[in-house]
């Protein structure tokens, strides 16, 4: 069965949707946070180790203001995310989905091992 497009302030978002609609393979996945310009400015490149890597709980897209909406993966530890009109898809390395954000910010997730 076919999911229902996900509707936003009257726009459908079929990228970021289908991470939604198949989040169930994501769960128990891996985030791993790379941060932002700042974060590797404030660190000298690297994230404490504690940030960095955490469990998937969910992936969500919610409105952001009346005419955008905010993909967002969620974690254990912590979430990151974005206005879709500000981050994508990035290249990266294989088996990851890696997204790059507003002021640089990197991330990437991984589906569940089998």
């Amino acid at each position: 069965m076919k999911n229902e497009p996900i509707v936003i302030n009257g726009k459908t978002y079929p990228l970021w949707e289908q991470f939604v609609n198949k989040q169930d393979e994501f769960i128990g996945g891996v985030l791993e946070d790379f941060g932002d310009s700042m974060d590797r400015a404030l660190f000298g490149g690297e994230l404490p180790e504690l940030t960095n890597i955490n469990k998937i709980t969910a992936i969500t897209l919610e409105p952001n203001g009346d005419d955008s909406a905010y993909f967002e993966v969620e974690g254990d530890q912590y979430s990151c995310g974005f206005d879709v009109g500000h981050g994508g898809i990035t290249s990266g390395e294989e088996g990851w989905i890696t997204f790059s954000g507003y002021m640089g910010h990197k991330w990437r997730m991984k589906k569940i091992e089998e």
